[in-house]
């Protein structure tokens, strides 16, 4: 991995082994923002990991706690309310489930960014989807695609948007299945989606996905707006169809108090 910065943008190019070849994927972040210093909570199982592939995360003056439990991510959360957590499926001692509902039912604790480490299969994928985390990576780690997502998390500003994970299904068609996606934004109207899967302006899909409160919503949108973004990923803008009053209302209500991070 390399880095190049300029005045305004920092470029991080990382190498990492796909199909026994080895590619390059670089990408480009508003540099005050990646260099403001934050705080990060990782499992301890990725202490290697880490360490050898993203050992970018502890520069930049960011304080990394590794932990080994879930009860000590939550006790070092309360003292120092950090940026993001980086937890495992189940912590020795809390399933996930439990973990994001402690988090996610403290006004203190819930505005934090949660990525859940996940095996690769559609079970686990859906704990993720229900938990409450704002966004999951499978087991084995790709390097590239593992600073993406922190990066992106650690860049939400003033946490004035959520992530969560959706469950995504393209309308009509029984033969595509399902796939998963992060939120990048939500409102009464609609829902601002990032995947590497494509989609087309026009295309109707039902989302599915839960709210901080385990109020889960199902709603169907069509594509507005497709936006590329890099590496090899893109946002979709949805507008809601028909969605019923009641949920519309749960929506509100959810943006309305879900509270702005204060600057430290």
């Amino acid at each position: 991995m390399y880095l190049h910065s300029g005045s305004d943008t920092l470029i991080i190019s990382v190498k990492h082994f796909l199909d026994g070849k080895e590619k390059t994927v670089s990408f480009a972040g508003d540099c005050h923002r990646i260099t403001t210093m934050k705080k990060i909570i990782i499992t301890d199982t990725l202490k290697d990991f880490v360490r050898q592939h993203v050992s970018l995360l502890a520069g930049y003056d960011n304080t990394v706690f590794y932990v080994k439990s879930g009860h000590e991510a939550l006790d070092i959360h309360r003292k120092e309310n950090v940026d993001l957590i980086i937890a495992a499926l189940d912590f020795s001692d809390l399933p996930c489930e439990q973990f994001c509902a402690t988090i996610r039912g403290d006004d203190m604790l819930k505005k934090v960014s949660i990525l859940i480490v996940c095996p690769d299969s559609l079970a686990d994928i859906e704990r993720c989807l229900t938990c409450g985390a704002s966004d999951y990576i499978t087991e084995p780690l790709a390097p590239a695609t593992f600073l993406w997502k922190v990066l992106q998390l650690l860049n939400i500003s003033e946490r004035t948007s959520y992530r969560v994970v959706v469950k995504v299904s393209l309308s009509g068609d029984v033969h595509d299945p399902p796939f998963f996606c992060t939120s990048q934004n939500i409102s009464a109207s609609g829902i601002l989606l990032e995947t590497d899967r494509v989609l087309k302006e026009g295309d109707r899909i039902s989302c599915s996905f839960f709210l901080p409160n385990s109020i889960r919503i199902h709603a169907d949108g069509v594509v507005v707006r497709v936006t590329d973004k890099e590496p090899g990923l893109k946002d979709y803008g949805v507008r809601f169809v028909d969605l019923p009053s009641s949920v519309s209302l749960q929506i509100v209500s959810f943006v309305e108090n879900w509270p702005r991070r204060k600057t430290r």
